[in-house]
């Protein structure tokens, strides 16, 4: 009777040991799906239009002219810009 209790006790064991390894996998497996699919987060980038590099927003040097709003990589490229759209 108690070697039966013991094999019963084991076989529960066995399968619950097993299903958690197969759900782990599935799991594991269907997010990384989920985030190929994803769009990556991240910095907006912005482009400068004197030297037509791209610039993350957060670092961006910002002018307003002729009232829209430029953003460039330097204080540098923003002189040059404003002096060559001067009118």
């Amino acid at each position: 009777m108690i070697r039966s209790v013991l094999i019963f006790f084991f076989i529960l064991v066995i399968y619950y040991a097993v299903r958690t390894v197969i759900r782990s996998a599935y799991r594991a497996y269907h997010h990384e799906e989920e985030n190929s699919r994803a769009r990556l987060k991240g910095d907006e980038l912005v482009l400068d239009p004197q030297c037509r590099t791209y610039v993350v927003k957060g670092r961006a040097t910002t002018r307003r002219i002729r009232g829209k709003l430029y953003s460039f990589c330097s204080e540098n490229c923003a002189r040059q810009y404003e002096e060559k759209n001067r009118d």
